[in-house]
This record gives C-alpha cells, sequence and structure tokens, in this order.
C-alpha cells in the first residue's frame, strides 16, 4: 500500500508541475524508434505476466518533435492501460502513420473497450471509466499523457468500440 501511495503522490506532483508550469521540457525533433522502445521495455514484464504480445510494424526510424523521456512515458501510460484492461493470450500493436503534419502513433488493444460517452473523460484527471472503476488505477496516467504531449505541441485521441478493444491515437509534430 505504501509503495501505491508513493506512486500515486509521484503522478499527482508530476501533474501539478506540468499544469502549473514548474516542469519544463525540452522538445526537439529526434528520432522515434528508440521512444517506441523504451515505452516497450517498461511494459515488457506485464504483458509477459498476461502472455500478451506486443508487436510494432516495423519502419525506418524518422524524426518527430518530442522529449524521449516524457514521450516515452506518456506511451508507457497508455500500453499499461491497454495491458491491464486486455484478456490473456491477447495482442497490442503499434502502428504509425505519416500524414502531412502530423503522424499518427496507434496503440490498439483487443481490451474491454471504452463506450463511447466517455471519450470526453477519459483524458481528464481522476476520471476512472464506469466498468473498471473495481480495477486498480488513480485516473492520471491517460490524463498525465494528455498533458504532456500537450506540451510537445501534440495530441491524443481515442476510438473504441465496447468488447471490442480501442485505438489511443498519438499525434506528434
Amino acid at each position: 500500500q505504501a509503495n501505491k501511495m508513493q506512486w500515486l503522490m509521484n503522478d499527482l506532483l508530476k501533474a501539478s508541475r506540468l499544469e502549473n508550469g514548474m516542469i519544463q521540457f525540452r522538445a526537439e525533433y529526434t528520432g522515434i524508434k528508440d521512444t517506441i522502445a523504451k515505452a516497450l521495455s517498461s511494459v515488457y514484464a506485464q504483458a509477459r505476466a498476461k502472455n500478451i504480445q506486443l508487436s510494432v510494424e516495423e519502419f525506418k526510424d524518422f524524426c518527430l518533435y518530442h522529449n524521449t523521456k516524457w514521450t516515452s512515458g506518456a506511451m508507457s501510460n497508455i500500453l499499461e492501460n491497454a495491458i491491464k484492461y486486455s484478456p490473456e493470450d491477447s495482442h497490442v500493436r503499434i502502428t504509425l502513420s505519416k500524414m502531412d503534419i502530423y503522424t499518427d502513433i496507434t496503440i490498439t488493444d483487443e481490451g474491454i473497450g471504452i463506450p463511447e460517452k466517455e471519450f470526453n473523460y477519459i483524458f481528464t484527471r481522476f476520471y476512472r471509466g464506469q466498468d473498471v472503476k473495481q480495477q486498480e488505477g488513480s485516473g492520471l496516467g491517460l490524463y498525465l499523457a494528455q498533458l504532456i504531449l500537450q506540451h510537445e505541441k501534440g495530441y491524443i485521441t481515442v476510438s473504441s468500440k465496447k468488447g471490442k478493444g480501442s485505438s489511443f491515437h498519438i499525434f506528434l509534430l
């Protein structure tokens, strides 16, 4: 319980400092491949424990406007949720799609899905979906991910169908 409380306090402090501009981090055009690798390595043990396959669509590295440390943390939050809310023996995929201004990095799971009526709430502080309140969590992971991406001039969206999984779209310049 002490570890959980410490983790929660750290996330609360991080969110508060980001909101108030007390934490400043520098984004720059840097390769995205290393950032994705760091995010994946942070959740590998959780995925393995549930026999969830993690895969990344093969791509040649290219530069996006982001901070490797902070963006990998944001991706880790999304991947942790994908693993937490997906059944054993499922699959979490990462794909990239270059667009004119942004690149869409999509994290897709085969989990429980999110009802469309909750789409506007899942990125707010402390929000916990109606179907997941009994599971462990603080409601800060997606909120922090959104704050980090906003500081990098990026954004995040979701598409999902209840019972069919979710796709989180991270857009970076």
